[in-house]
Protein backbone atom coordinates (compact mmCIF):
# COMPACT_ATOMS: atom_id res chain seq x y z
CA UNK A 1 0.00 0.00 0.00
CA UNK A 2 1.15 3.70 -0.83
CA UNK A 3 -0.12 5.37 1.88
CA UNK A 4 0.30 3.71 5.30
CA UNK A 5 0.36 5.70 8.48
CA UNK A 6 0.00 8.97 7.43
CA UNK A 7 -2.12 9.64 10.59
CA UNK A 8 0.55 9.65 12.49
CA UNK A 9 3.40 11.19 10.72
CA UNK A 10 0.86 14.03 10.36
CA UNK A 11 0.58 14.23 14.25
CA UNK A 12 3.56 14.75 14.67
CA UNK A 13 4.17 17.15 12.36
CA UNK A 14 1.38 19.20 12.65
CA UNK A 15 1.90 19.50 16.82
CA UNK A 16 -0.84 17.38 17.37
CA UNK A 17 -1.95 17.77 21.50
CA UNK A 18 -3.27 14.12 21.78
CA UNK A 19 0.02 12.70 21.54
CA UNK A 20 1.70 12.09 25.21
CA UNK A 21 5.11 10.03 26.30
CA UNK A 22 6.47 7.86 28.82
CA UNK A 23 9.81 7.37 29.67
CA UNK A 24 11.26 4.04 29.22
CA UNK A 25 14.87 3.21 30.44
CA UNK A 26 17.68 2.98 28.06
CA UNK A 27 19.66 -0.09 26.27
CA UNK A 28 22.02 0.15 29.70
CA UNK A 29 19.23 -0.94 31.84
CA UNK A 30 19.89 -4.00 33.93
CA UNK A 31 15.84 -4.77 34.65
CA UNK A 32 13.75 -7.54 33.01
CA UNK A 33 12.64 -6.43 29.82
CA UNK A 34 8.64 -7.32 28.89
CA UNK A 35 9.34 -7.06 25.31
CA UNK A 36 11.99 -5.89 22.96
CA UNK A 37 11.65 -4.40 19.66
CA UNK A 38 15.45 -4.26 17.72
CA UNK A 39 16.02 -3.67 14.33
CA UNK A 40 18.03 -1.29 11.68
CA UNK A 41 17.18 2.47 10.86
CA UNK A 42 18.27 2.53 7.08
CA UNK A 43 17.44 5.85 6.53
CA UNK A 44 15.55 8.99 7.84
CA UNK A 45 13.79 12.10 7.09
CA UNK A 46 16.18 14.87 7.52
CA UNK A 47 16.61 16.60 10.89
CA UNK A 48 14.19 20.02 10.48
CA UNK A 49 15.15 21.04 14.32
CA UNK A 50 17.70 20.74 16.63
CA UNK A 51 16.83 17.78 19.19
CA UNK A 52 17.05 14.57 20.70
CA UNK A 53 16.39 11.69 18.60
CA UNK A 54 13.76 8.94 20.07
CA UNK A 55 12.75 5.62 18.78
CA UNK A 56 9.12 4.87 19.52
CA UNK A 57 6.31 2.90 19.79
CA UNK A 58 3.04 4.97 18.80
CA UNK A 59 -0.25 3.46 19.79
CA UNK A 60 -2.60 4.22 17.87
CA UNK A 61 -6.42 4.39 19.28
CA UNK A 62 -8.21 3.75 16.08
CA UNK A 63 -11.09 2.31 17.85
CA UNK A 64 -12.08 4.12 20.90
CA UNK A 65 -11.94 7.82 20.67
CA UNK A 66 -10.25 8.84 17.67
CA UNK A 67 -6.77 8.17 17.13
CA UNK A 68 -5.59 8.88 20.70
CA UNK A 69 -1.60 8.20 20.36
CA UNK A 70 0.54 7.27 23.05
CA UNK A 71 4.07 7.06 22.71
CA UNK A 72 6.77 4.68 24.64
CA UNK A 73 10.21 5.66 23.37
CA UNK A 74 14.06 5.47 24.40
CA UNK A 75 16.64 8.01 22.93
CA UNK A 76 19.35 7.01 20.78
CA UNK A 77 22.64 8.55 19.96
CA UNK A 78 23.23 8.60 16.64
CA UNK A 79 20.91 10.80 14.30
CA UNK A 80 22.23 9.78 11.05
CA UNK A 81 21.56 6.48 9.85
CA UNK A 82 22.19 2.87 9.52
CA UNK A 83 22.55 2.41 13.03
CA UNK A 84 20.65 -0.07 15.22
CA UNK A 85 18.67 0.09 18.09
CA UNK A 86 17.09 -1.89 21.02
CA UNK A 87 13.78 -0.19 22.31
CA UNK A 88 13.17 -2.01 25.54
CA UNK A 89 9.90 -2.32 26.76
CA UNK A 90 9.68 -2.32 30.82
CA UNK A 91 5.91 -1.88 31.12
CA UNK A 92 2.85 -2.37 29.58
CA UNK A 93 0.90 0.77 27.45
CA UNK A 94 -1.64 2.35 29.80
CA UNK A 95 -5.10 1.02 29.22
CA UNK A 96 -6.62 4.62 27.24
CA UNK A 97 -4.11 3.33 24.41
CA UNK A 98 -6.05 0.29 23.15
CA UNK A 99 -8.36 0.02 21.51
CA UNK A 100 -11.85 -1.45 23.42
CA UNK A 101 -13.77 -3.99 21.21
CA UNK A 102 -16.38 -4.53 23.56
CA UNK A 103 -15.11 -8.21 24.08
CA UNK A 104 -11.67 -7.44 24.93
CA UNK A 105 -8.77 -4.58 24.53
CA UNK A 106 -6.40 -4.80 21.66
CA UNK A 107 -3.80 -2.67 20.78
CA UNK A 108 -1.75 -1.39 17.91
CA UNK A 109 1.43 0.26 17.97
CA UNK A 110 3.66 1.98 14.83
CA UNK A 111 7.37 1.46 15.64
CA UNK A 112 8.74 5.35 14.62
CA UNK A 113 11.56 7.65 14.71
CA UNK A 114 11.13 11.21 16.11
CA UNK A 115 13.09 14.28 16.57
CA UNK A 116 12.42 15.11 20.23
CA UNK A 117 12.86 19.27 19.79
CA UNK A 118 12.40 20.28 23.25
CA UNK A 119 14.19 17.28 24.79
CA UNK A 120 11.84 16.59 27.50
CA UNK A 121 11.17 12.52 26.60
CA UNK A 122 7.78 13.26 25.38
CA UNK A 123 6.20 13.38 22.13
CA UNK A 124 4.44 16.88 22.16
CA UNK A 125 4.09 20.63 19.78
CA UNK A 126 7.37 21.00 17.71
CA UNK A 127 8.44 17.43 17.58
CA UNK A 128 8.95 16.02 14.14
CA UNK A 129 8.44 12.58 12.80
CA UNK A 130 11.47 11.13 10.86
CA UNK A 131 11.02 7.57 9.96
CA UNK A 132 8.55 4.77 10.47
CA UNK A 133 8.48 0.89 10.17
CA UNK A 134 7.03 0.08 7.09
CA UNK A 135 6.43 -3.76 7.45
CA UNK A 136 6.26 -4.48 11.01
CA UNK A 137 3.47 -3.61 13.81
CA UNK A 138 3.01 -4.29 17.40
CA UNK A 139 0.52 -5.81 18.94
CA UNK A 140 -1.15 -6.07 22.63
CA UNK A 141 -3.39 -7.88 24.46
CA UNK A 142 -3.67 -7.89 27.81
CA UNK A 143 -6.10 -11.18 28.48
CA UNK A 144 -7.15 -13.13 25.01
CA UNK A 145 -10.38 -14.20 26.05
CA UNK A 146 -12.32 -16.78 24.10
CA UNK A 147 -14.75 -13.93 22.96
CA UNK A 148 -11.86 -11.67 22.09
CA UNK A 149 -10.58 -14.27 19.89
CA UNK A 150 -13.53 -14.80 18.44
CA UNK A 151 -14.27 -10.92 17.69
CA UNK A 152 -10.43 -10.96 16.26
CA UNK A 153 -11.52 -14.14 14.01
CA UNK A 154 -14.62 -12.23 12.53
CA UNK A 155 -12.19 -9.06 12.19
CA UNK A 156 -10.37 -10.98 9.94
CA UNK A 157 -7.05 -9.42 9.45
CA UNK A 158 -4.41 -11.67 11.49
CA UNK A 159 -3.90 -14.24 8.78
CA UNK A 160 -2.30 -16.78 11.60
CA UNK A 161 -4.59 -15.73 15.05
CA UNK A 162 -3.87 -18.63 16.78
CA UNK A 163 -0.49 -17.43 17.16
CA UNK A 164 -1.94 -14.40 18.88
CA UNK A 165 -0.35 -14.86 22.75
CA UNK A 166 -1.36 -12.11 25.74
CA UNK A 167 1.16 -9.48 26.13
CA UNK A 168 3.23 -8.21 23.66
CA UNK A 169 3.57 -9.59 19.95
CA UNK A 170 5.10 -8.79 16.48
CA UNK A 171 2.98 -8.60 13.50
CA UNK A 172 4.36 -8.33 10.04
CA UNK A 173 1.88 -6.94 7.35
CA UNK A 174 0.68 -8.75 4.21
CA UNK A 175 -0.05 -6.05 1.22
CA UNK A 176 -3.63 -6.92 0.18
CA UNK A 177 -4.39 -6.66 -3.48
CA UNK A 178 -7.43 -6.34 -4.94
CA UNK A 179 -9.74 -4.20 -1.94
CA UNK A 180 -10.26 -0.60 -2.71
CA UNK A 181 -8.00 1.59 -1.55
CA UNK A 182 -10.56 3.92 -0.05
CA UNK A 183 -12.10 0.84 2.33
CA UNK A 184 -8.77 -1.16 2.80
CA UNK A 185 -6.88 -2.89 5.57
CA UNK A 186 -4.46 -5.09 4.96
CA UNK A 187 -3.52 -8.15 6.59
CA UNK A 188 -1.13 -9.00 9.78
CA UNK A 189 1.23 -11.49 10.20
CA UNK A 190 2.10 -12.66 13.83
CA UNK A 191 5.58 -13.16 14.10
CA UNK A 192 8.50 -14.42 15.67
CA UNK A 193 11.25 -11.94 17.12
CA UNK A 194 13.07 -10.27 13.69
CA UNK A 195 14.19 -7.15 13.16
CA UNK A 196 12.15 -4.41 12.52
CA UNK A 197 13.87 -2.03 9.90
CA UNK A 198 12.82 1.60 9.85
CA UNK A 199 12.70 4.09 6.75
CA UNK A 200 12.34 7.14 6.15
CA UNK A 201 8.73 8.41 6.34
CA UNK A 202 8.88 9.20 2.31
CA UNK A 203 9.92 5.28 1.89
CA UNK A 204 7.35 4.23 4.28
CA UNK A 205 4.83 6.04 2.19
CA UNK A 206 6.60 4.87 -0.52
CA UNK A 207 7.11 0.63 0.23
CA UNK A 208 4.86 -0.08 3.43
CA UNK A 209 2.18 -2.41 3.70
CA UNK A 210 0.37 -1.04 7.09
CA UNK A 211 -2.43 1.46 6.45
CA UNK A 212 -5.59 2.11 9.08
CA UNK A 213 -6.86 4.91 7.97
Amino acid sequence: MNRPLKSLALLLALGGTAACGVDLADGSYTGEARFKVTGEVQSLSPVEQKGKTRVALAWDNWARNGDITFFQSVEVNSKNPPFGYELRLLENPETRALNDFKTGLFGTAYVAVYEDVNGNGKSDDGDVMRGLAPGHIVLFVPELTPQLKETLREWGRIVNLDDLKPGYNLARGICAEGKPESNRFDDLRIVADEPVPVASVEEADTNGCLNYH
